[in-house]
């Protein structure tokens, strides 16, 4: 072993990952086919931002070198699993596991693999496998407690947490999975006490971050709901969720004709009642981020671009309504009709600052702009052609396209690549 591969070893405990890969160039540059630095550069690149795939190409290198041990294999699943690719990471942790049956770290890589594709049950059941084989295994304890959450055995993932802080007092992950499940139960002050501690403990843990914001954005009673609809439906994998979707969309279509064969204006509240749901979600993030904005200590938990979402979409949406029940009281259609516009054009920008890929950006931005133009050109024409009534002319087909357009972006936003950054 050189003096670069022993340097590389501590700056990555060190988490002075750049600096580890500069020193284990240098220690291949003199052993080309040591193992040991690919899996030290493999471990180094999967913590630095846009540098997994290299990672991947490392650990794969690194099995060739070592044929039959099982730690490689698991590498390579645990990055796979980094890069959403669950599905390919499954499949190399099982190789990993048949190699050596009692390696806890192939257990848990097993187990991520299956908590990216939604498989609580099973991933709860190769967590447990990993901490048979070794009680005091961090990284099994935390994926257990965060598996019972989200199969809503909150007791047991609350006395799995309470356990690994007992071994561990100084455990942030632990004390996170704590908070998520405090607020799973609506205890929304105790999950921001317990979130602030993991922070505490680790102020780069992403998965406390989340929550806190979450804990703060709780406070609105609307995102209390949307709250639970998110723990309700991540419960599921992603086949069965699109099945309730398919399912919600089937029953509003019976409700609106039961409704309809009743008496006509009951289809109103119906109506009303789906699509709140349907763009509920979509502006419940924005419109909290707003209410955060309020708040001078919780509003330091955003970041510039949550803050301009929450600036954005809280001005459109809630402006928009004053501006439109403002217009309806008092007769003046061509103002009702400009705060209608508002709050329309509000979907399409929940899904523009915050969000993680360019093209998704410029694709919604697009959208709220057309909105705008459309809204605008309806504005227009009822303000010049004041016998119009609201329905006719030009007017309602620029309305008619504007609506379509909202509806467009919740099924754009659908499409991985318009708001997700590709891994690599």
């Amino acid at each position: 072993m050189t003096n670069s591969l022993t340097r590389a070893q501590q700056f990555r405990k060190m988490r002075r990952y750049e600096e580890a890969v500069a020193l284990l160039h240098t220690h291949l540059a003199q052993n080309p086919q040591d193992p040991t630095a690919f899996l030290e550069l493999a471990l180094n690149r999967m913590e630095i931002e846009g540098a997994k795939t290299l990672a991947l190409e490392d650990a794969r290198r690194a099995t060739i070198l070592l044929p039959g041990v099982s730690f490689p294999l698991a590498l390579q699943s645990r990055i796979l699993s980094l890069l959403n690719r669950e599905k390919e990471a499954l499949p190399i942790a099982e190789a990993a596991i048949a190699l050596d049956p009692e390696d806890p770290y192939s257990w848990n890589c097993k187990s991520l693999a299956l908590c990216g594709m939604h498989r609580w049950n099973d991933a709860e059941q190769s967590a447990r496998q990993a901490l048979a084989l070794d009680p005091d295994d961090e990284t099994a304890s935390n994926l257990l407690a965060h598996t019972l959450r989200l199969q809503k055995k909150l007791d047991e993932s609350e006395s799995e947490s309470r356990r690994r802080l007992a071994r561990d007092p100084e455990n942030a992950f632990s004390f996170a999975n704590s908070g998520w499940a405090a607020l799973q139960r609506g205890q929304v002050k105790e999950a921001e006490n317990l979130f602030k501690e993991a922070l505490r403990l680790d102020p780069a843990m992403s998965h406390a971050k989340e929550g806190l914001k979450a804990s703060y954005r709780a406070r609105s009673a609307f995102y209390r709901l949307f709250l639970r609809w998110v723990f309700f439906i991540q419960q599921f994998n992603e086949k069965n969720r699109m099945l309730i979707i398919i399912g919600l969309i089937i029953g509003f279509k019976i409700a609106r004709s039961l409704a309809a064969s009743i008496h006509p204006l009951l289809v109103i509240p119906v109506v009303i009642v789906y699509y709140t749901f349907v763009f509920g979600t979509w502006l419940s993030n924005g419109l909290a981020n707003f209410l955060i904005l309020k708040d001078p200590v919780a509003r330091m938990s955003l970041d510039r671009r949550e803050k301009m979402e929450g600036l954005a979409v809280g001005t459109l949406f809630l402006g928009g309504l004053l501006i439109f029940v403002g217009g309806m009281a008092t007769g003046l259609i061509p103002v009702a009709i400009a705060g209608g516009t508002m709050m329309v054009a509000a979907i399409p920008s929940t899904l523009i600052f915050t969000n993680e890929s360019i093209v998704g950006q410029f694709v919604f931005a697009a959208c709220a702009l057309a909105i705008f133009g459309l809204g605008g050109h309806a504005v227009l024409d009822l303000a010049n052609h004041a016998d119009q009534k609201l329905g006719m002319g030009a007017s309602a087909s620029s309305l008619g396209c504007a609506i379509l357009i909202a509806f467009g972006t919740s099924w754009l936003s659908l499409v991985p690549a318009l708001h997700k950054r590709s891994s690599s």
